[in-house]
């Protein structure tokens, strides 16, 4: 029998101080500790940089991820797909296979002839210098057949037995999942009050078709009751009559979970607002109130039942707690949710309902990692000595029960509760795989379970490749963690005392919700278990990987754990330990005032690249992209991309089409219509869209990041980007990365300025950690400070949380006495400590104006978001990305810190370069006035050579008409895709209000022909403004390729291809497919034109306007 010590544990005060900050670091892996640079750094100056600019180099250029598994795969397909996209403008393809309904003849995964595919590709990559990745497994996200139970995703369970002196007892099995399970631990304690079972009360409710016997049922699974909005949103009422006075002290149940959580919401940099949470996300009120009463007239308020959201797994319990309450009634106040609010179906499920007369930990099942879910502010009563576990007194009995359930074990004199508690699979299994192997997912807390995942996926894929000369798979791709959390791994109790330096197994009660010594202690103790879970996820998974790709010549892109935080991750520090870190946008999502504003995932990945001395950060790009969409909705989204930091777009998909040209648009994923691909109208036509991403990922690339803020988000997990908690908000014209401790802990003083092993350099730190921090950090930041580093600290800091901090909060106090002077904070102010300085308010433009820092960009006269930036240093040049994020042209002054007396302008859209003439000084910076289109963005270089071809790129709205050219205009449609051979228009119309069925509902190119006379040329540019152009154009002047044009202002300089007299003019302008396939929706397969395994739309479906709406005018600069 083993009783825990508590003062053995921690009796020195100096165990922090001696080894906090080691602790901290060392089970960072050796790859991730030092910068690692991946991507060109060297040698920046114009003669090297503007050739990549005229043409990407293919390691810029977009990337996609090359869906396998929905249709068979053919050699030709495989050849016809690469061919394309190397041919638009793609550097690289990623081969995943993720399904959503696989064809009868798709090929196996890892099977002879599949692998024989994949050569196939392996080789073609290597003839058109396309870089070659992989998934890290079949299917989404990494697991397979080869994945047994104990090496799936754990989760810790238990079961509880009362038992008293002089008993025989066997103890319950905990639940078992896919007949897997094995003990960890069995502990006893003396029984704590409110234990013993409330007796059965008389029910009652004002709304009879509530199955009360189900909504209190603890064994109904996952059924439960449905409560619907009521009329007047009046409240369902279940009163319990105890008949004699109770007491309780915590309440749990388990819902059906509406809308996503805040930690997996797709946030979006909008609004710095405490509502701001992002997309897919809005704040649901409580599913009701507890109540209690002593007569069943008079009732109180004693807790809200709070509402859970959507984490990708299955856990549907949280528990409340509160002070003891005693009473005779108790009533449930329940509702749902206006549909307005939680959808098309806002009805409250309902199950499993407990009280208990025994204290619980308030939302112990997220703080033990069940799900993941930010944990402050600790809402669990300071319960006393008789209500929590005496940790003294546990007694450790692990060991000692027996193979028929028996407990050797005879038990004190009174009442002792037995917890027995092991650890099962989750369950979850890898979703939308190609058909093969499938299975679980590997555990993401085990290095064991990593590397039998790459040796039985990855491996099979790189032999097969090594046979094919000069073709390599340069690495392995993993997709966001959407498979909900575990917190146990079968060595989790080696790995905790490794890391947090004591041993948790008398402490584990705590994961079934039992406080041990105070609500305090057992706060501190959870954080220690959540900081660890986090730890393990980096190290064990993300780093795992990593070794074993590196060691094969690879490396990871990751999204670490990604956009979904499903667990208590720190996604800092795992994007950390990657070789590429990666976030994700989507297109279907918004941020304030209905504009697109990338995701903070984005800034997350681009702050551990800059943080870990990474020079690639990439985004799974166009996430949800619509089948109506087209390459002039999707600029803005990469826009927002690349100034969150990303310079690698990986687009989400394209799907392999393995059928000639006559199935077209071929295979389009079941559920989703994936644009990306060679058979979508406008693919050729938007080579340029593509070709621009890499002009701007390459220039995006040079140099370093020059960053002005580095937010220091807190020490608990998980740690993750939320504007409604960074506080105070990063104010306009200033650029920021976040970190989590480690990250911090790294960084040392330099000349006043943070500077990281990474190379990165911030002039201000800013504490956005609120009050808690831990001591190893604290210590570090005071000698920062001491050290000339100028800190911004809205919150004074109270509290250290994790368990062997427990003893030292006098040394946190007396930190923050020297940071924040003694006595109570004003609410602004600013203090001089060492050679640094510590300032703090809710203004910190004016506190980064009082530190001597201007604004490193600003757009005169606009609001924050109207024009967005990003800025890199390159040797002697200094390179902004400015971004229009409006959708009409703007001309404006911009203010830059870093300018000088020569401004360039770099266009990514068309490779030209030229000088801007009117920079000039403006305090310390470079004032220059620039004109960018709706949505336009540009590249302003300072520093660069002198001299540039060509002039500045006008507004096209800013010229004026010069002809206009009205009909009639021949019209001529391919009669092979269901269009009429020929028409005569006698004015710009869409094809939608055209006679002919074949013509309003074609889908494709058809071009407009017409002849122009003009009996002299004036000097200078003549603009063709083609007006409003559905989707794409591509424009010849006398038979010679003036423009391809894929965005609005759909206009391009002719003047070199015109000649006096008669002109002929083509316009071949490119649709949507949606047309088409509206009219196919209504017809047998027989009739249809087009060829599709999805379709999105229905007969009936409103069409999309289409073609050449113009007007169309030549246009010039008026003298």
């Amino acid at each position: 029998m083993v009783r825990m010590d508590l003062r053995r544990l921690v009796t020195r005060r100096d165990f922090l101080a001696g080894s906090g900050a080691s602790v901290a670091l060392a089970f960072v892996p050796a790859c991730a500790v030092g910068p690692r640079p991946s991507g060109r750094q060297a040698d920046h100056s114009h003669d090297t940089i503007s050739p990549g600019f005229a043409e990407a180099p293919m390691d810029a250029r977009p990337r996609i991820w090359w869906f396998w598994g929905e249709s068979t795969t053919t050699d030709e397909g495989i050849t016809r797909d690469l061919e394309s996209y190397r041919r638009v403008g793609f550097g690289g393809v990623v081969l995943y296979e993720q399904v959503f309904r696989a064809a009868a003849d798709s090929l196996a995964s890892l099977t002879p002839q599949w692998l024989a595919r994949v050569r196939h590709a392996a080789a073609e990559c290597a003839r058109l210098g396309l870089a070659l990745e992989i998934n890290v497994g079949n299917g989404y996200v990494a697991g397979g057949p080869w994945i047994t139970p104990d090496l799936g995703m754990q989760r810790l369970v238990f079961s509880e037995t009362l038992v008293t002196s002089g008993t025989s007892h066997r103890l319950a099995q905990p639940e078992t999942v896919l007949d897997y399970y094995r003990d960890v631990a069995c502990l006893a304690y003396p029984a704590p009050a409110g234990t013993d079972p409330l007796p059965i009360p008389i029910r009652t409710s004002n709304s009879p078709g509530i199955d009360l016997d189900l909504l209190f049922a603890q064994d109904a699974g996952r059924r439960k009751v449905r409560i619907a909005p009521q009329p007047d949103n009046a409240p369902v009422l279940v009163e319990l009559d105890y008949g004699t006075q109770v007491t309780v002290r915590s309440l749990s149940y388990a819902q059906r979970k509406v809308l996503k959580a805040p930690v997996i919401a797709t946030q979006v940099p909008g609004r710095w607002g405490p509502d701001a949470l992002g997309q897919g996300m809005r704040p649901l009120p409580s599913l009701g109130t507890l109540q209690a009463s002593d007569d069943g007239a008079d009732w109180r308020d004693v807790v809200e039942l709070r509402a859970m959201g959507y984490q990708h797994d299955r856990w549907d319990t949280l528990t409340v707690s509160f002070a003891a309450v005693t009473a005779r009634y108790f009533r449930l106040t329940l509702h749902g949710w206006p549909r307005a609010l939680a959808g098309s179906d806002g009805d409250l499920l309902i199950g499993s309902v407990t009280l208990r007369g025994s204290a619980r930990i308030d939302r112990w099942e997220s703080k033990s990692g069940n799900f993941a879910d930010f944990a402050d502010p600790d809402r669990t009563p300071p319960y006393g000595p008789g209500e929590v576990v005496d940790p003294g007194a546990i007694v450790d009995l692990t060991g000692r029960l027996g193979t028929d359930r028996s407990l050797a074990w005879t038990p004190p004199p009174g009442r002792w509760i037995i917890l027995r508690l092991g650890h099962t699979p989750t369950g979850v299994r890898v979703k939308h795989a190609a058909p093969g192997p499938a299975g679980l997912e590997c555990d993401k807390l085990s290095a064991q379970a990593a590397r039998v995942q790459f040796d039985h996926y990855v491996a099979p894929i790189l032999a097969a490749v090594r046979q094919v000369p000069g073709a390599r798979v340069e690495g392995i791709g993993i997709d966001s963690a959407e498979y909900g959390s575990q917190n146990w791994t079968p060595d989790f109790l080696a790995q905790f005392a490794k890391r947090r330096g004591y041993d948790l197994r008398c402490w584990l009660p705590l994961m079934a919700g039992i406080p041990i010594g105070s609500a305090d202690l057992s706060d501190r103790v959870l954080f220690d278990i959540r900081r660890t879970i986090a730890d393990l996820l980096s190290d064990e998974h993300f780093g795992a990987f990593t070794a074993l790709a590196n060691a094969n010549g690879m490396a990871v892109t990751a999204q670490a754990p990604g956009i979904a935080t499903c667990m208590p991750s720190d996604n800092i520090q795992a994007k950390g330990r990657v070789d590429v870190p990666m976030g994700e946008f989507w297109v279907n999502r918004f941020g304030g005032e209905g504009q697109p504003e990338g995701t903070m995932d984005c800034r997350e990945a681009a702050s551990a690249a800059h943080l870990y001395g990474r020079n690639i950060v990439a985004a799974e790009a166009f996430t949800g992209s619509p089948a109506h969409v087209h390459p002039a909705m999707l600029k803005p989204f990469a826009d927002a991309a690349f100034v969150n930091g990303v310079n690698r777009i990986v687009v989400l998909a394209g799907n392999h089409q393995p059928y000639d040209d006559r199935r077209k648009p071929g295979v389009t994923e079941d559920k989703f219509f994936l644009p990306y691909q060679r058979h979508n109208t406008w693919w050729e036509q938007g080579a340029g869209f593509w070709h621009m991403l890499g002009r701007a990922s390459f220039m995006l690339r040079q140099g370093r990041p020059v960053v002005d803020l580095l937010y220091h988000l807190g020490s608990d997990t998980p740690l993750k980007i939320a504007t409604a908690r960074m506080r105070p908000a990063p104010p306009s014209g200033y650029d920021y990365d976040v970190c989590g401790d480690e990250e911090l802990l790294r960084a040392r003083a330099d000349r006043g300025e943070l500077a990281t092993p990474g190379g990165m350099r911030y002039p201000v730190l800013v504490l956005a950690g609120g009050d808690a921090v831990t001591l190893a950090v604290a210590r570090h930041v005071l000698g920062l400070v001491r050290q000339g580093v100028r800190i911004i600290a809205p919150v004074r800091w109270r509290r250290t949380p994790g368990f062997a901090e427990h003893p030292l909060q006098a040394d946190l106090a007396a930190i923050a006495d020297e940071l924040w002077g003694p006595g109570p904070q004003s609410r602004h102010g600013m203090r001089s400590v060492g050679a640094g300085v510590v300032a703090w308010g809710d203004q910190p433009d004016a506190i980064l104006a009082a530190f001597g820092i201007g604004k490193d960009f600003e757009a005169v006269g606009l609001e924050r978001r109207d024009v967005l930036h990003i800025h890199r240093h390159a040797g002697d040049m200094h390179i902004y990305f400015v971004a229009n994020h409006l959708d009409r042209p703007l001309a404006f002054d911009a203010l830059f810190r870093h300018g000088g007396s020569v401004a360039q302008v770099w266009d990514p859209d068309t490779g030209r370069r030229w000088t801007l003439p009117d920079a000039r000084p403006a305090g310390p910076g470079t004032l220059v006035a620039l004109r960018l289109e709706r949505h336009g963005s540009a590249f302003v270089v300072f520093g660069a050579s002198p001299t540039a071809a060509g002039g500045p790129m006008p507004l096209v709205s800013d010229l004026g008409i010069w002809r206009t050219l009205a009909g009639p205009w021949q019209l001529r449609f391919d009669p092979a895709w269901g269009g009429p051979a020929r028409l005569l228009l006698p004015a710009l119309v869409s094809w939608t209000a055209l006679a002919s069925h074949g013509a309003r509902h074609y889908s494709g190119t058809a071009s407009y022909h017409k002849q122009i006379t003009l009996p002299r040329l004036p000097e200078g540019p003549v603009w063709l403004d083609l007006g409003q152009v559905e989707v794409a154009a591509t424009v010849l002047v006398n038979g010679t390729l003036a423009a391809t044009l894929w965005r609005p202002p759909y206009a391009c300089d002719v003047a070199r291809h015109l000649q006096r007299g008669t002109n002929r003019l083509e316009i071949r302008v490119t649709n949507l497919w949606a047309n088409r396939l509206i009219a196919d929706a209504g017809l047998a397969p027989e009739e249809r034109v087009s060829w599709a395994t999805f379709n999105p739309y229905s007969a009936g479906d409103t069409l999309l306007p289409s073609g050449l709406l113009g007007p169309v005018t030549l246009r010039r600069a008026t003298p």
